[in-house]
């Protein structure tokens, strides 16, 4: 892959990739390494089909980068227990009391959901993550994450009760 094409898959896709690396990680840091190991290793593969949806490909190699790192994360915690501080990220509210009311209760509510997709368990995480967040078909994420389409429908389901199940609560 030539500087020419990175850049312009950055420029296109950069943003959305960015976003689905934050979600996954919940956090700055992660964030940052897991977007600049996607694109590295999307230059090391340099098979980029432009004739498929270039963006489901990168959010994939998100994924399995991602998937892989919570092994070897799992494998190191039974080992010794790894404690990450995670800072909140604060968002200008609007001027008046009653657009400050309301930033307020939208971003409690914002928060409250981001909150309960976090403790979903990660199959059904990620798949309301592509689905929802990046806008993928069912097809592509099957593809994506190499599963039959009938079990990406049914993890959405599935994710979606739960979520329900909770805000009720």
């Amino acid at each position: 892959m030539n500087q020419t094409k990175l850049e312009e898959y950055i420029e296109l896709y950069g943003k959305d990739i960015y976003s689905f690396c934050r979600y996954l990680t919940r956090n700055v840091e992660d964030a940052d390494d897991l977007y600049q190991q996607t694109f590295l290793v999307a230059i090391q593969k340099d098979d980029i089909d432009e004739g498929n949806n270039p963006k489901s490909y990168l959010i994939t190699i998100a994924s399995n980068i991602w998937n892989n790192h919570k092994r070897k994360f799992l494998w190191r915690q039974k080992k010794a227990d790894v404690v990450y501080l995670q800072s909140e990220d604060m968002e200008a509210i609007g001027d008046g009391k009653d657009a400050i009311i309301d930033e307020v209760l939208k971003e409690e509510e914002r928060q409250m959901v981001q909150r309960l997709v976090y403790e979903l368990p990660e199959k059904l995480r990620i798949v309301i993550l592509m689905h929802y967040m990046e806008e993928m078909s069912v097809e592509e994420i099957s593809k994506a994450l190499s599963i039959p389409p009938g079990t990406v429908k049914s993890r959405i389901y599935n994710a979606k009760a739960k979520l329900a199940e909770r805000m009720e609560a």
